[in-house]
């Protein structure tokens, strides 16, 4: 009988801001503990950083952000999540049981890359913004830049790929078989906040995957016309079983999230 392949945990888009509601945080961290994720996979835009957006400076609605509370509302919402996960651990520690260690890997996305964005602009920033600043190494992940794929178990992971001479993100009516039409290898992307997934079988029985992870935050965004927002798929990604890029998914609502958990202690 062949040993089961490791269990991935894929947070998509979560666009933290100051001022939200981030109790989704507090039931992805019991979701964390439930499930036990041999590998949590955060595909990027976890911060909003709206204070550096470039497409509303100047406008009204633009004042009153600061990089500062950007940083602060981030790393409050990687508290909430993984907290809990260190206080698990220290207390095996002291009881010298097993602890619960998962790998935990960060695709940073464009809103994150607004931070370098930034520095490239003004030269003078450089030092004082950064990405670092957004608390991801405190909990032992391991950061992944903007764009960069990193492959788990045979799924390549980035916050978006890209093809043609543009380097414009994959997408189209059917964006995970686009992606696996372009890429020929199972691949997993977030920032479409959209949700899609195909597979298929090359030449040679290989099995690939194609998947499109939606985004995991409730409100709506005010670039975007409710027609578009209501496209939007809101949740999780959990994968059983991954072995050379194939996998069982379920796709865990934040509907299906909030009923079980808005009560839990």
């Amino acid at each position: 009988m062949s040993k089961e392949g490791p269990k991935h945990l894929v947070i998509p888009d979560t666009h933290v801001k100051p001022d939200q509601d981030l109790r989704r945080f507090d039931w992805l961290s019991k979701i964390i503990m439930k499930e036990r994720p041999d590998k949590i996979i955060i595909l990027g835009d976890w911060a909003d950083m709206s204070s550096l957006c470039s497409y509303d400076k100047g406008q009204r609605k633009f004042e009153g952000r600061r990089y500062n509370l950007d940083i602060e509302a981030a790393n409050k919402a990687l508290s909430r999540t993984f907290s809990p996960l260190l206080s698990y651990n220290r207390h095996k520690a002291e009881k010298k049981r097993k602890q619960y260690r998962p790998e935990i890997h960060v695709c940073l996305g464009n809103h994150e890359n607004r931070i370098e964005r930034a520095t490239q602009m003004e030269p003078a920033l450089d030092g004082i913004l950064s990405v670092n600043q957004i608390e991801f190494a405190k909990y032992g992940a391991t950061v992944h830049p903007f764009l960069a794929e990193v492959e788990l178990d045979g799924v390549h992971y980035s916050h978006y790929f890209v093809s043609g001479v543009m380097a414009r993100p994959i997408g189209g009516e059917h964006p995970a078989s686009s992606l696996l039409a372009k890429q020929h290898r199972s691949c997993t992307a977030g920032h479409s906040h959209l949700t899609d997934f195909a597979q298929r079988r090359q030449v040679g029985g290989l099995h690939i995957m194609g998947c499109v992870a939606g985004c995991f935050f409730e409100h709506d965004e005010d670039y975007v016309p409710p027609s578009v927002s209501s496209m939007w798929w809101r949740g999780l990604v959990i994968k059983e079983n991954v072995v050379n890029g194939c996998y069982d998914p379920r796709f865990y609502s934040l509907n299906t999230i909030k009923t079980r958990y808005l009560d839990a202690k």
